[in-house]
């Protein structure tokens, strides 16, 4: 019995589509709270307290996982096969990915982060095709591909315009490379222990993986970070890296995964309507548009 199957029924669809609201304003806070620890802190130690603070919290609930039955293996359980998918996945999802983000938020927009993460599904879409051969092409996907792409284009204009430094977005790019790559390998390791299992035993096999990050990013750290940095490198940890998959965990038990992965295309309006809010970057007509054209391709590319 897989955990995100439990309990899927039309009458309470309503419960996975709150849960996945409740996932997409978290992560769009993410993109612009935590660019305060993202600018304050050095990214080695950024990314290497993150993981340690996901991990132990992990481990934490884990008694709780076992006692309702929702992690149904333990790590001896598991033939080597197993074990090693899931240190790949470490690499891909925490070890690479979270490094190249908490490194290229520091240097780009939240709006234009949000928007190249918005991408993520024409990333596993071309690996499909290229490497996994498991996609087809096909024109209403390539015509809404083109459409999002096109407003990530406008995006990085936006961004070289109001942004001191620009390029963070390549660091970006590479970092949902890897998540995407995440992504094309996750889908047997969840289908053999649940999303929430693999979700666990990632987090607190890309901690050990971080403790050699953590150690280097406190020789680098230099100045005391504020209150507020500490307070955005929190929610990274609580939100971003706890209370976010547990979410999308919760509405994958209402919700099919073609529904659940709608949910990534709001994420650059809402990312970009939060930073204009806050006073982090000017809601600007070339990142509104970037914002339409990226959040109408994806959808037409999902259909």
């Amino acid at each position: 019995m897989q955990p995100t199957l439990l309990s899927r029924s039309p009458t309470r669809t309503w419960i996975g589509h709150l849960a996945l609201v409740g996932q997409t304003a978290i992560i769009c806070g993410g993109y612009v709270i935590g660019r305060h620890a993202a600018q304050s802190f050095d990214p080695l130690f950024l990314t290497g307290v993150r993981a340690w603070g996901s991990a132990l919290i992990y481990l934490a609930m884990l008694p709780f996982f076992y006692q309702k039955n929702w992690i149904q293996f333990g790590w001896s359980d598991m033939p080597a096969a197993w074990r090693r998918r899931l240190w790949i996945l470490a690499a891909l999802g925490v070890l690479l990915n979270q490094l190249l983000f908490n490194w290229g938020l520091r240097y780009t927009t939240a709006a234009t982060t949000a928007l190249i993460y918005a991408l993520t599904p024409s990333v596993v879409f071309w690996l499909g095709v290229w490497v996994f051969r498991r996609e087809e092409i096909r024109w209403p996907k390539i015509i809404g591909l083109l459409t999002a792409y096109a407003g990530v284009v406008l995006a990085l204009w936006h961004n070289l315009l109001h942004s001191e430094h620009g390029w963070g977005w390549l660091l970006i790019l590479a970092a949902v490379g890897f998540w995407a790559w995440y992504l094309n390998y996750s889908p047997p390791m969840i289908a053999r222990i649940g999303a929430l299992g693999v979700t666990t035993a990632v987090m607190i096999l890309g901690a050990i993986l971080h403790t050699p990050t953590l150690v280097v990013g406190l020789l680098r750290q230099g100045e005391v970070a504020s209150t507020i940095a500490w307070l955005s490198l929190g929610y990274l940890i609580l939100g971003m890296s706890v209370a976010a998959y547990l979410l999308l965990n919760a509405g994958l038990r209402y919700l099919s995964p073609t529904q659940t992965a709608l949910y990534i295309s709001f994420q650059p309006i809402g990312t970009a309507v939060l930073a204009a809010a806050l006073g982090q970057e000017p809601l600007t007509w070339q990142l509104t548009i970037a914002a339409i054209l990226t959040t109408g391709g994806m959808l037409i590319f999902r259909r």
